[in-house]
């Protein structure tokens, strides 16, 4: 489904090549996947044809996007590297439960709206380079 909304936003519709070779995938498999896709009513699907999402699918693969951003934001926040984290994020956005989505999703907005250089994101920087805790950053959780 978002190979689908990639190739739908960018060009207006995609095709079982272009979804499999933006996958890295096989055109059978893709295929096997459009119609039930389809059969659940996430887009417009013929054989031959141009593909395309419907309002439903639409709305999941926004949902699916929007994962996939925080989860990545998230993993290079604590410094995983950018592609590892985009693969990473890809695979965690299908298997992660709603709620836990939903904590992270509040979390990425709670930190994107906090002061510039929170404290506790320069002590774990600094702990990820030496392995030490800096101990102010625990003294309030005593």
């Amino acid at each position: 489904m978002e190979a689908i909304y990639e190739l739908e936003t960018e060009w207006g519709s995609a095709s079982s090549t272009e979804i499999a070779k933006k996958r890295g995938v096989k055109t059978s498999s893709v295929t096997y996947m459009l119609r039930k896709l389809h059969e659940l009513g996430l887009i417009s699907y013929r054989k031959y044809r141009n593909i395309t999402l419907t309002p439903l699918g639409r709305k999941h693969a926004k949902k699916l996007e929007r994962t996939h951003k925080v989860m990545k934001w998230f993993l290079t926040l604590i410094g995983v590297d950018e592609k590892i984290a985009d693969t990473d994020a890809c695979a965690l956005e299908h298997r992660m439960h709603p709620q836990t989505t939903k904590r992270l999703t509040e979390f990425a907005e709670w930190v994107t709206e906090a002061p510039k250089d929170p404290r506790w994101l320069q002590h774990f920087y600094e702990f990820q380079k030496t392995g030490k805790r800096v101990e102010e950053c625990f003294d309030s959780l005593d």
